[in-house]
């Protein structure tokens, strides 16, 4: 029998077709998602260069089905179970004294030091074989940062869906084999019976609503204990269907529409958290700047308290008139002060790297000390020599009816939802069409094979049955009516963001071009304010030599010329920031595949 049954195999060419189809099909799962991802690409690719002019390809998306494979905990009904036992080096112990052994051993140096070479100076705080500047922290958010890559694979979602629904308008084939074994006992000529049956099909959308499908079945059936041939044929059938009232029309594309749009939306949505990012890296960046900077100043005080308490101790104990108990404690006491305030400085600004980490996708245990770092005068130093044009002062600042005209017209989040209110639009139609009756045209041609001969190709167009029928069929319309009504208030809903929207860029601009012009007054000011603060600590300095003022005099010109340091810091930093969300706000912040900022080929 099997020699019998592969014989016919061979001699029917619609089932050989779906063997080999099926076949193909089995072989082809194990490249699929590689084709899968380039198609992909291509897509944003293409549809980047449509909506920016430009393309910014989010990379690879890791969609290897291996790395997603669950284990054994998978299944588990309580996983990861814990106890409520301390672990060890929880238990309670005793307090420790390191912090007053090294205050002490901080003020012992200061006492018994007279030479300033000697004085505790700041350690080099150094792990890194060269300085994290600004660009490489940008292109390093670019390479790991989490939210970015949620960005990038939400870009990937969107098209992967309109690449589904485009493959859903391309002709879709179909097989399908089957094997059935009967036991009919005496109620038929033969009481044990195999059949095998090929099913090959391909179905196609009509542009305008619709559908076209061919279809060719072939059955071969055998009777078991004869080992004979008990029925063979094939049929063949061609049907369309053609709708003329519901489902007609552009609305037979809907779903293709709104999903070759949505992926225009998904690129914007993606180049807007892109160019948000590179604010957001360069701010907490400048922050981090700002956080190094107040930490020298800090142990600068710290060094400049050490001389002013050696100078108070040693004459209080030569017996300097001027000089008494008061002062040195007095001395002491700012000393004490400036430790514990750059302890401070050092803790927030471990905390500030921590944070940095966290925001770029760096590995928290990887170390950054002070010294791994840019500073704010190498920042200032490279905007002059034009290594970051974007943090540079433009004319668009001073003329606010450009800026924000620039702004309407470029900025990806008001531009979607401009385009939401045609989607609104475009759901009324939908809506509108769905309150039709349906008018359908339905035809069918079938072709078999005469049963009284056994061949699964032996067609016959005499055989040939064509049957044509149009079905109209009218139902409540209740749910259709308010979903028409739910459309027209969708579109007024899609308006009001639309005004909302257009308002907020404009108080975006407003915001961030003032700010810029407070930033501008600001620094000036903070220029001077140091220039006074500077010569106010000489001053005071030359005067407690000469022993005309206290030491309480002298702290508090210094405590000032420190104010007026770390004032000045930050108003560069947030001039910086206000410059870069000036240029996020009129949408002309222009980044490269690295994440780095770059000017447009215009210049501006």
């Amino acid at each position: 029998m099997p020699h019998a049954v592969s014989r016919r195999l061979r001699q029917s060419p619609a089932v050989a077709g779906a063997a080999v189809l099926m076949l193909a099909l089995v072989g082809a799962c194990r490249t699929s998602v590689p084709i899968t991802d380039r198609e992909i690409a291509a897509v944003i690719a293409q549809r980047q260069r449509q909506a920016l002019a430009y393309t910014a390809p989010p990379g690879v998306v890791e969609t290897d089905p291996r790395s997603a494979e669950p284990d054994a905990s998978a299944y588990e009904p309580a996983p990861h179970a814990v106890n409520q036992t301390l672990p060890p080096g929880f238990e309670q112990a005793d307090e420790t004294d390191d912090a007053r052994k090294e205050l002490d051993a901080l003020l012992r140096s200061a006492s018994q030091s007279e030479d300033p070479t000697s004085r505790p100076t700041r350690p080099v705080e150094r792990y890194r074989d060269h300085k994290l500047t600004l660009t490489e922290a940008l292109a390093y958010a670019t390479q790991h940062r989490r939210e970015l890559q949620d960005a990038k694979e939400d870009l990937y979602l969107a098209a992967l869906a309109l690449t589904v629904e485009r493959h859903l308008w391309t002709p879709l084939f179909a097989a399908e084999l089957r094997t059935v074994y009967g036991n009919f006992g005496e109620v038929t000529d033969f009481d044990q019976a195999m059949r095998f049956v090929a099913d090959l099909s391909v179905s196609q959308r009509l542009p305008y609503g619709g559908e076209f499908t061919a279809r060719a079945v072939s059955t071969l059936i055998r009777d078991v204990k004869k080992t004979i041939t008990a029925s063979e044929g094939s049929t063949i059938d061609l049907t369309l269907r053609v709708p003329f009232l519901r489902g007609a029309g552009h609305v037979a594309r809907e779903s293709l529409y709104s999903l070759e749009r949505e992926l225009t939306y998904a690129v914007r949505t993606y180049e807007r958290f892109r160019r948000r990012q590179l604010v957001t890296v360069a701010q907490e960046y400048f922050d981090l700047l700002r956080s190094k900077q107040a930490v020298i100043d800090g142990h600068a005080s710290i060094a400049r308290a050490i001389i002013d308490y050696e100078r108070a101790r040693v004459s209080e104990e030569r017996g300097i008139a001027s000089a008494g108990p008061l002062d040195t404690r007095r001395a002491e006491q700012r000393l004490l002060s400036e430790v514990n305030r750059t302890e401070q400085l050092r803790e927030s600004f471990r905390f500030a790297t921590d944070q940095f980490k966290l925001t770029i996708g760096m590995p928290v245990d990887e170390r950054l000390g002070l010294d791994d770092l840019e500073d704010i005068e190498s920042i200032e130093q490279q905007i002059e020599e034009g290594k970051y044009p974007l943090l540079r002062r433009t004319a668009a600042v001073d003329d606010e009816d450009r800026a924000l005209e620039v702004a309407t017209q470029l900025r990806l989040d008001l531009l979607t939802a401009r385009d939401r209110v045609d989607d609104a639009r475009r759901g009324v139609d939908v809506a509108q069409n769905a309150l039709l009756p349906f008018l359908d045209w339905e035809s069918s041609l079938g072709f078999d094979t005469d049963p009284e001969h056994f061949r699964l190709g032996g067609f016959e167009f005499a055989r040939a049955e064509w049957r044509s029928e149009v079905i109209l069929r009218m139902d409540d319309r209740f749910r259709e009516r308010a979903d028409y009504r739910e459309s027209i208030i969708d579109v007024r809903r899609a308006q009001r963001r639309l005004v909302d929207q257009l308002e907020r860029v404009r108080v975006d601009v407003r915001r961030a071009r003032n700010q810029i012009h407070l930033q501008d007054r600001v620094v000036e000011i903070q220029r001077r304010n140091l220039t006074v603060a500077e010569a106010r600590a000489e001053f005071a300095r030359i005067q407690y030599e000469k022993g005309q003022i206290g030491n309480r005099d002298l702290v508090e010109a210094e405590d000032e010329l420190v104010r007026a340091q770390n004032n000045l810091n930050q108003a560069k930093t947030e001039r910086w920031s206000a410059l870069l969300d000036f240029r996020l706000a009129t949408e002309t912040l222009i980044i490269d595949d690295n994440g780095v900022q770059r000017l447009p080929p215009n210049g501006g």
